[in-house]
């Protein structure tokens, strides 16, 4: 599938053209081209990804991209991410992991650098990265967020969010965490390297950590463009880079389709 035909169904022609330019990408199906990821700061190809991805969820193509592009990529969801991450993480570290989720990267983490953090806000994934017993983890039952707060949070496993996902079952249940902006946790270890996987909430926990991500060398970050977008916040992909680069971060590009690195100069 080199592109499909949709232009009469766009606003204007020159958005038309933006997102075939996308769908001819590899992530869209499109084959085995070079992935621009050089210089997210373009403010053109993150538009124009934004919008491919929009559109695609909205005519309910994306499974189907998703099946065409695994014919050229046979590295799993989340690989190029993963080896990123571990191999940013050095033994003398602290890592912050926000979103640790049940800990699957936190234990990863931990094997690799001196000390994690790790923020879990729903009791029963905090207690299975508990149950792990890893020696040099310290776990958080918090949220971070960009105020102090006490929010409701979908309970869903490892589909926990602040907002109802369209693919989560309707008996999942509600719980109140409490969320707190990661700057005024000023007596926990400062961190080298962040993941921040917080599940539509990243543009929050970034604002909220702006002095704390000024001094990391290295940050990783899952953007949930689908749940941005049921936010009404489709912009915040290109906001989230803005607030990368304006931290000072050198480099800042984009690992896969759904997670973006920041770097700084020797990282």
């Amino acid at each position: 599938m080199e592109y499909l035909a949709i232009e009469p169904m766009l606003e204007s022609r020159e958005l038309s053209q933006k997102l075939v330019v996308l769908l001819r990408l590899p992530e869209c199906g499109g084959g085995p081209r070079n992935y621009p990821d050089a210089d997210v700061g373009a403010p053109m190809i993150l538009e124009a990804k934004t919008l491919a991805r929009s559109f695609s969820r909205r005519i309910g193509i994306t499974p189907a991209l998703n099946r065409i592009r695994m014919l050229w990529h046979e590295e799993a969801y989340e690989d190029k991410f993963a080896a990123a991450l571990l191999k940013s993480a050095r033994p003398e570290d602290c890592v912050w992991d926000i979103g640790a989720n049940v800990g699957f990267y936190t234990e990863q983490l931990a094997a690799v650098s001196r000390y994690v953090v790790a923020f879990e806000p729903i009791a029963e994934n905090f207690r299975c990265i508990q149950a792990r017993n890893l020696p040099n983890v310290e776990c958080h039952q918090l949220a971070l967020g960009d105020r102090q707060a006490q929010v409701s949070m979908n309970r869903a496993g490892p589909y926990s969010s602040l907002i109802s996902r369209a693919n989560v079952s309707s008996d999942s249940q509600r719980e109140m965490v409490d969320m707190t902006p990661g700057d005024s946790l000023v007596d926990l270890s400062r961190p080298d390297v962040v993941k921040i996987d917080v599940e539509g909430f990243e543009l929050e926990v970034i604002r909220g950590m702006r002095t704390v991500l000024s001094s990391v060398r290295a940050a990783f970050i899952e953007v949930h463009f689908g749940l941005l977008e049921e936010r009404g916040m489709r912009q915040a992909p290109s906001e989230i880079v803005a607030e990368l680069k304006g931290l000072g971060f050198s480099t800042v590009k984009w690992v896969d389709a759904s997670h973006v690195m920041a770097q700084r100069d020797g990282a």
